[in-house]
């Protein structure tokens, strides 16, 4: 469409019909993007971008500024995907590295989507897509566990065996 206001009422009026639709909202001014961009529209485009990865039968509605928004190719982003499983064998210092180049930034207690926290071998992550942040337990250079934990009261509350963290950048 030609405004992101024409490119949410289409998404509006589609979402009605079918779920095989997706947004991909860019703000209309090339200047709010060096300024500040809009986080849930970045949440919006990861997420839409992470699923178009997996799946490619979608219908997808943006804006001009959207369409002529540079993206990755396809196995570029797909290869930035981490599958993590307990018991991997994976170097801290290499996933904390990942997960930087993939986004996500550091923080001292995990409390949002995008984030990660390191307390020593304890690695916490909120991957884009997930309802719960994730706390991954090293020993050594080997996964050993990998847990949904609480972002109010910080503790785990389920344990996983295995993720997949998706890139939290286009």
């Amino acid at each position: 469409t030609n405004s992101l206001y024409e490119a949410n009422l289409l998404y509006s009026k589609l979402i009605n019909y079918t779920d095989k639709v997706l947004f991909f909202p860019m703000d209309d001014f090339i200047t709010s993007e060096a300024i500040a961009i809009s986080p849930e529209f970045k949440s919006e485009r990861i997420h839409t971008l992470n699923t178009l990865a997996n799946n490619n039968d979608y219908i997808v509605v943006t804006n001009l500024m959207g369409l002529l928004r540079y993206l990755p190719k396809v196995d570029i982003w797909k290869k930035h995907i981490i599958h993590l499983e307990k018991g991997t064998n994976i170097e801290r210092d290499y996933l904390i590295n990942k997960l930087y180049d993939m986004g996500y930034e550091r923080e001292s207690i995990v409390s949002e989507t995008g984030k990660l926290g390191i307390r020593g071998y304890v690695l916490d992550v909120f991957p884009i897509g997930e309802n719960n942040p994730i706390r991954i337990e090293f020993w050594g250079d080997e996964s050993d566990s990998i847990k949904l934990f609480d972002l109010e009261t910080q503790l785990t509350s389920k344990e996983i065996e295995k993720i997949d963290i998706c890139p939290y950048t286009e």
